[in-house]
């Protein structure tokens, strides 16, 4: 059987919710497999202003007019819905949700996931997020087959990718979005023989990190400087406080200055906002004062705002 027509026979069943599971969709549409249904999570309600909030594949579902499945209780909910659709295969990508055994059991070929990391490192949900706070130098995409432990199933293609010194989690989760894209393509083209073939993970080498959390985001001085660095790049949102005011940092740099960790040992218009650290400092490129948009610190120093000498409160 030819690829194209494998392509359009293939019953494929989606299970994703971000924006990377969109991107992996969009590329599976856009490559001509036959995807019969999607399923997402539940909508979630906004604390803020108590709207219901849309995930970014369901939007694009509604967009695109495919069919979309949001059960409160996939393995309760899902089982009979999902059996009726015939799958061949299923694909999870970012979905958030754990999937038991009999949903996973119900397409032909097998339940496949794109995650976002060169298994076995890095399992887990933030996989991405966590190798630029460990300052990794690469990461990567692995085709592996989902079971019920987390991230451990059998291992069938990865491909990897360079972490620059500037990437951010957005840069790093777009560069494998695309290449999760062409690896569940080049996976799907030639299912029978990757499947024939599985690479069984080595324990001994695997690392698992959990969920980020609120708390995470509070940048503590007393680090020594390129962990708060890398953690910036990995978070983006991370924010201080300072005068009872929160201060969003979005990028950071280490500075040759030396001085006390929290200690603001800069803060002009010259020479830009620097904080000192457990083993140096670190100079604020990009900032986000409360109410306002992200903008150049250096510009930013010349509200005059700071004051030399203060020291970065801690909560």
């Amino acid at each position: 059987m030819g690829r194209t027509r494998r392509r359009g026979l293939m019953r494929i069943v989606f299970f994703g919710t971000g924006e990377f599971s969109t991107t992996i969709l969009k590329g599976l549409i856009d490559n001509g497999f036959n995807v019969v249904g999607v399923v997402s999570q539940p909508d979630k309600v906004n604390g803020r202003n108590n709207k219901i909030t849309y995930s970014s594949i369901k939007s694009f579902c509604i967009k695109n007019n495919i069919q979309l499945y949001q059960f409160n209780k996939l393995n309760l909910e899902g089982e009979g819905v999902l059996k009726d659709l015939n799958p061949d295969v299923f694909i999870t990508a970012s979905y958030g949700q754990i999937i038991k055994q009999n949903i996973l059991d119900i397409p032909k070929l097998g339940t496949f996931n794109v995650h976002a990391s060169l298994l076995p490192k890095y399992r887990g949900s933030s996989p991405i997020q966590w190798a630029i706070m460990n300052g990794e130098k690469s990461t990567g995409v692995t085709i592996m087959r989902t079971e019920l432990g987390l991230d451990c199933g059998d291992m069938y293609l990865q491909r990897e990718i360079t972490i620059d010194d500037i990437d951010t989690s957005s840069s790093v989760f777009d560069k494998l979005a695309t290449l999760g894209v062409e690896c569940i393509v080049e996976f799907l083209n030639n299912i029978e023989s990757y499947i024939a073939h599985p690479i069984k993970q080595n324990e001994a080498d695997a690392t698992y990190f959990p969920m980020i959390k609120k708390e995470d985001y509070l940048l503590d001085f007393n680090s020594p400087s390129v962990v708060l660095c890398n953690k910036i790049r990995a978070l983006e949102n991370c924010y201080f406080m300072y005068n009872s005011a929160r201060y969003k940092v979005a990028f950071a740099s280490v500075s040759n200055r030396e001085g006390m960790p929290s200690e603001i040992l800069s803060c002009d218009g010259k020479n830009g906002l620097v904080i000192g650290t457990k083993d140096g400092a670190i100079e604020i490129l990009y900032i986000q004062p409360e109410g306002k948009q992200k903008m150049l610190a250096l510009s930013y120093m010349n509200a005059g705002k700071f004051k030399l000498g203060d020291i970065i409160e801690s909560i």
